[in-house]
């Protein structure tokens, strides 16, 4: 009886993860969770676009890619922020990887949360803009339909794969655009103070809602959505401070974790004094290939770089009390 019960846990959990990566969505209602707890150790990664190797060896120095390319973060957290699609040919590969990664890290106690970013919303409404040739090719097995005479290689499986009933647009339309975890909101881009949400729920809903047929527009292309808006990115902290503080205050939060917007020296940067931190360093070959992590244990944030860890926010240390002196007795409280 007591191998059974550990084996008939582990069992239920694959089950469980199993059932995580084949259920196809039936409504923007039915996205995973977005707000978690207790959780010691969070590592998240900016966008990729194309580039799975970067991703790979980002994930390896950071302790969640093993050798043989299985999880090996246990109970921790990795989060994405969006952007898997688009600027290069691996974007099929990166797909692959956290579909397995979601299903191991669940196994092992830990969560893989991967957002929907600006690009694969555009991907699945049909927006090639930014797909080369080769990621395009790519999809090509993914449709019994051949491409109609004279259209680019793999187009036909492009959009059967990233369709309601595809492989990855089923899988895609599962993951929400925000998740907060301790105190922390993770999403792509930024949230403009006017966005029309009071709660997650309500905020992934409208970023979801037109992925769906008969949905109307939403957050999936707002530019004030949390796909889009680059405001704590790019503007005066003057200016942005207070509506950072809002929307901070509104959706439960201290600090605000964002991609989409490339960073200048390829680092991990800072703004408004640490409530908001800025992931996309380029990672991705097409940017300059500017590895990089963000991790966070409590109120530590550290960037993790190939060469090495760097501080970025650390706990205020907490004022020492010196002792009473030799027969005076310590002050009353």
């Amino acid at each position: 009886m007591s191998a059974w019960v550990p084996m008939t846990r582990t069992l239920c959990v694959l089950m469980l993860a199993s059932l995580l990566g084949a259920a196809a969505p039936a409504r923007p209602e039915k996205a995973a969770e977005d707000t978690f707890s207790g959780v010691e150790r969070v590592v998240a990664v900016g966008d990729v676009h194309g580039d799975v190797e970067a991703l790979k060896e980002v994930l390896r120095f950071a302790g969640l890619l093993d050798a043989k390319g299985h999880w090996s973060g246990g109970k921790a957290h990795l989060v994405q922020t969006g952007d898997i699609a688009d600027r290069g040919a691996g974007t099929r590969e990166a797909f692959e990887l956290l579909m397995r990664l979601e299903r191991e890290a669940l196994a092992a106690g830990g969560r893989v949360h991967l957002l929907l970013g600006n690009h694969e919303v555009m991907n699945m409404r049909g927006d090639l803009r930014y797909v080369t040739p080769e990621e395009l090719a790519s999809f090509a097995d993914q449709s019994a339909t051949p491409d109609a005479p004279g259209a680019p290689k793999g187009l036909a499986g492009h959009q059967a794969a990233y369709g309601l009933e595809g492989r990855y647009g089923r899988w895609l339309r599962t993951h929400p655009a925000v998740v907060r975890i301790d105190g922390t909101l993770f999403l792509h881009g930024g949230l403009h103070p006017e966005v029309p949400a009071k709660t997650l729920g309500e905020l992934n809903r409208w970023t979801r809602q037109e992925l769906f047929p008969g949905g109307a527009p939403g957050g999936g292309t707002d530019p004030r959505g949390p796909l889009w808006f680059r405001g704590y990115a790019r503007e005066d902290e003057a200016v942005w401070g207070p509506g950072l503080e809002a929307v901070l205050t509104r959706f439960g939060a201290r600090r605000m974790v964002m991609g989409h917007t490339p960073t200048q020296d390829g680092r991990i940067g800072v703004r408004f004094g640490g409530r908001a931190v800025l992931i996309d360093t380029g990672l991705s070959t097409y940017y300059g290939r500017h590895l990089a992590a963000l991790e966070i244990r409590g109120e530590r944030l550290t960037a993790l770089y190939p060469e090495g860890r760097v501080s970025l926010l650390v706990p205020a240390a907490k004022p020492e009390v010196a002792p009473p002196a030799p027969g005076k007795a310590a002050p009353g409280r």
